[in-house]
């Protein structure tokens, strides 16, 4: 069992500021740290952004996940490995509960979560693979916390920056997160509403995007 401490990267402050990003923009932008597995997600067009906590439950024992409720709080986001295992649901309506109370801003779990009822009506936002009514134990045999991590198909530090909503997510360094959100909010979302006025105006898709000037110079060769 091995139990690190959180690593503190962004303020929340600085989180704040760059929520207004969407997963989906800086995915036109750059290439890495998605997911590349579906999720669902307990409450649909939420998104959410903030520091990654890691845990890594690679058998049947939760014991890490249990402890780990008394180290999250605003602006943190739990990420759980689950090692593979897609059947035994680590999380459920008890931790949850003892994760909204901390005030965690999301839980994403590469596994099966159960009691997604009451998961919903308490409104914490959940990332999971699947449901499952089969669940883990506690034994206290391994586990981790805050070490480097897999999740969804992207590697995961302690730290790491997060940025998630119904789409995706995606995972980014802390000293890359800052550029990527406003990148993403002034050169590609704000241009978007005058794009949508050409459109109304009778203007071409492929004009405006420059499409139409890649195919004619392709057609050339």
């Amino acid at each position: 069992m091995i139990i690190n401490k959180n690593v503190m990267t962004l303020s929340n402050e600085e989180l704040a500021v760059c929520l207004d990003a969407e997963p989906a923009t800086i995915g036109h932008f750059h290439n890495f740290g998605f997911n590349t597995v579906p999720f669902f997600t307990s409450i649909p067009k939420k998104r959410v952004i903030g520091r990654a906590i890691t845990v890594k439950i690679p058998s049947l024992d939760s014991t890490v996940l249990h402890k780990v409720t008394e180290m999250v709080g605003p602006g943190d986001i739990l990420m759980i490995d689950r090692a593979g295992d897609q059947q035994y649901a680590a999380l459920g309506g008890l931790v949850s509960y003892a994760l909204k109370v901390r005030k965690v801003e999301a839980v994403i779990i590469d596994g099966a979560a159960t009691d997604i009822d009451e998961i919903r009506e308490m409104g914490l936002l959940v990332f999971y693979r699947r449901l499952s009514a089969i669940t883990t134990r506690l034994a206290g045999t391994d586990g981790e916390i805050n070490t480097t991590i897999s999740c969804g198909g992207v590697v995961v530090n302690p730290g790491d920056i997060v940025l998630a909503d119904e789409n995706g997510f995606v995972v980014m360094p802390p000293d890359e997160a800052k550029a990527l959100c406003t990148e993403a909010v002034e050169k590609h979302q704000n241009g978007e509403p005058g794009i949508r006025a050409k459109l109304d105006a009778g203007a071409r898709m492929a004009d405006l995007t420059r499409a139409n000037q890649i195919v004619a110079k392709a057609m050339e060769k």
